[in-house]
């Protein structure tokens, strides 16, 4: 009996151990994989450890690749997620909170025949694709979602641009895939359309108080002197212009 007991306590702790070392990995691999695929650009995360007793996730250096331009889309420094257990067994997963923690997102942008192409675009047309297998994936709910630290680096090397912008941390609630739960991709879309207003009003707003100085800093007897050769090089053709006119008269 005592022999049967030992056997029963060190299966456990070796299913703990796998659990804990294996499961991890085979999770991240699934989570890249499927985040990939959602988001249709390279998804990888640096290291992921879950407390299955706890249900608790914590997970670091989650990076997505652009996918028209070069770089980095976003890097996540760290990540928790605090799921119920027992919801596992049911046809709906709940997740109580989601908190990322330093993100740093890297806007690039370009002009052409005066428009913008950037690689919110690309995300935006990729969030908008529909997937087939959503239909039957398994309900799930997070409860709670906290974006804090947002750091978004505007970059356009046309414009000579690098400039970092800081934008107020994000909140929301009840986001998922279920009837009375805000759709995920919503929360991606009005997440990308936050970044983006505060990228062209702090972008803008410093183009125009750039401008504004040099405005300031034109030397206006510098100005008069050029307008007075200009007039003076133009003068038989102002006279020539001034005669044809009073001949028709």
């Amino acid at each position: 009996m005592k022999k049967l007991l030992y056997f029963i306590i060190v299966l456990i702790v070796l299913i703990y151990i796998l659990a804990e070392f294996i499961g991890d990995s085979v999770i991240k691999s699934s989570l890249e994989e499927n985040l990939s695929k959602n988001l249709d650009r390279q998804v990888s995360i640096e290291s992921l450890d879950i407390s299955y007793l706890s249900g608790e996730a914590n997970l670091e250096n989650i990076k997505i690749k652009n996918k028209i331009f070069k770089g980095d889309l976003l890097n996540i420094n760290k990540a928790f997620a605090k799921l119920n257990i027992s919801s596992i067994f049911s046809d709906k997963i709940e997740i109580d909170q989601i908190s990322l923690n330093g993100i740093d997102f890297n806007y690039y942008f370009e002009l052409k025949k005066m428009k913008i192409n950037d690689n919110i675009k690309s995300l935006k047309e990729s969030v908008n694709k529909e997937n087939k297998s959503t239909s039957a994936s398994k309900e799930f709910l997070i409860k709670k979602i906290e974006i804090k630290n947002i750091v978004v680096t505007a970059n356009s090397e046309k414009l000579n641009l690098n400039k970092k912008i800081s934008v107020k941390d994000l909140d929301f609630e009840n986001v998922g895939n279920t009837k009375d739960s805000k759709s995920y991709k919503t929360v991606i879309k009005e997440t990308m359309d936050n970044i983006f207003k505060n990228v062209k009003s702090k972008v803008l707003s410093s183009n125009i108080g750039n401008n504004l100085d040099k405005i300031k800093n034109i030397d206006q007897d510098k100005v008069k002197e050029k307008v007075k050769k200009e007039l003076l090089k133009n003068k038989d053709k102002v006279k020539d212009k001034l005669k044809k006119l009073l001949n028709k008269n």
